[in-house]
C-alpha cells in the first residue's frame, strides 16, 4: 500500500492557519499611529483656513466680546491676587494649549510662588479650558449655521470634560520637557520646549472641535484628533509651528506692558486685545479645518476578536 492510499487516522486535524486577518492592536497609542491613509486630504491650505479662522471671528460679536471680556477680567483677578505684572505677559492668555498652558504655568508661579503655584495651576486650567470650549463652541456654530447662539454655551458645556483634559495633556507635555531639557543643556533645552509646544497642537489641537461635534469617548476624541493631523498633505505640523513661533515672538519682542506696573498704557491694552483675537482666529481656523476633512478622518483600528479555546477531544 502506498503512502497516498494509507488513511488518515479518525482524529486528524488540518493544522491552524497561524495567519491571522484583522491585526491586534490594542491601546490608544495604536489609535494614535495608525496607518495613514493614502493620497493627499482635502485639508484646506494655511491661508484659506487663516481666513475664514479671521471672517469667523470677525461676524461674531459674541466671540470678539468674549475675547475682550477674557482678557480684562483675568488681568483685573491677577491684580488683585497680588500681581504686579508686567502687563506683557497677557498676549499668550487666550492662547491655544499648550501655548496657553505655557503662560498659566508663568503667572501660576510668579503670582502664588512655586507651592501654592501649581494648587492655584488647577485653576488657571480649568478657566482656560471654560474659555476654550465657548471659544471653539462658537466657532463651530458659525461655520456651520453663520451665528452663535445661547445653544453654543450648552454645546460648551457638554465638551469642556474633553477641553480640560487636552489642558491637563498639553501640561504633561510640558513639564516633562522642563524635567528633561535641563538634563541636555540650554540650547536642547530651549528644542524640546519648543517640540512640546509644537507636538501638543499637532496632535490636540482639534480635540475640542471633535468633541463639539461628534459624541465620542475621551480616548477615542484624543486619537481622531492625531489621525487628523497625520492626514497626508494636510500641512498640520507647518499650522502648528508656524502658530507657535509667532506666539513666541510676540512674546519676546519688546512692546508696551513689558515693564511692571498694574496700571497698562492704551496701547499695550490695544496689543492684548489684538493678540487675543489672533488666538481666537487660530482657534476658528482649526474648527474650519477639521470640518473640511472630517468624513475622510479614518476610524481607529479594530481589535482582533479573542478567540475561544477549543475544547480539548480525549484521545482515541
Amino acid at each position: 500500500m502506498t503512502n497516498k492510499n494509507k488513511k488518515r487516522p479518525t482524529g486528524y486535524r488540518a493544522p491552524a492557519s497561524t495567519k491571522e486577518t484583522t491585526p491586534a492592536r490594542k491601546g490608544i497609542l495604536d489609535s494614535v499611529f495608525a496607518p495613514r491613509v493614502p493620497g493627499a486630504s482635502s485639508m484646506p491650505k494655511i491661508p484659506t483656513s487663516l481666513y475664514r479662522g479671521l471672517a469667523t471671528v470677525a461676524s461674531s460679536p459674541g466671540i470678539v466680546c468674549t475675547v475682550v471680556l477674557v482678557v480684562a477680567l483675568e488681568w483685573f483677578a491677577l491684580v488683585a491676587f497680588g500681581s504686579q505684572g508686567p502687563f506683557a505677559i497677557m498676549v499668550n492668555q487666550l492662547g491655544v494649549p499648550p501655548v496657553g498652558s505655557y503662560s498659566d504655568l508663568t503667572l501660576s508661579i510668579g503670582v502664588f510662588g512655586v507651592q501654592t503655584g501649581f494648587i492655584a495651576l488647577l485653576g488657571f486650567i480649568v478657566v482656560r479650558a471654560v474659555v476654550i470650549a465657548v471659544l471653539t463652541s462658537m466657532a463651530v456654530d458659525v461655520l456651520q449655521t453663520g451665528k452663535a447662539s445661547r445653544w453654543s454655551l450648552v454645546r460648551a458645556l457638554r465638551i469642556l470634560p474633553i477641553a480640560v483634559s487636552v489642558n491637563v495633556g498639553c501640561l504633561g507635555l510640558l513639564v516633562m520637557a522642563n524635567f528633561i531639557g535641563p538634563l541636555l543643556g540650554s540650547g536642547f533645552g530651549l528644542l524640546i520646549l519648543m517640540a512640546a509646544l509644537v507636538g501638543g497642537i499637532y496632535l490636540l489641537g482639534f480635540a475640542t472641535t471633535i468633541a463639539a461635534t461628534e459624541r465620542r469617548g475621551l480616548a477615542e476624541t484624543m486619537g481622531r484628533s492625531a489621525r487628523a493631523a497625520r492626514m497626508p498633505g494636510s500641512g498640520n505640523l507647518t499650522f502648528a509651528a508656524l502658530y507657535v513661533l509667532t506666539s513666541v515672538a510676540v512674546l519676546a519682542i519688546p512692546k508696551p506692558g513689558s515693564l511692571v506696573g498694574v496700571n497698562p498704557s492704551i496701547g499695550a491694552w490695544a496689543i492684548a486685545l489684538v493678540a487675543g483675537l489672533g488666538h481666537a482666529i487660530v482657534i476658528a481656523a482649526l474648527a474650519f479645518r477639521y470640518l473640511s476633512v472630517a468624513a475622510e478622518v479614518p476610524d481607529a483600528p479594530t481589535r482582533a476578536p479573542k478567540r475561544a479555546p477549543k475544547p480539548r477531544g480525549r484521545g482515541r
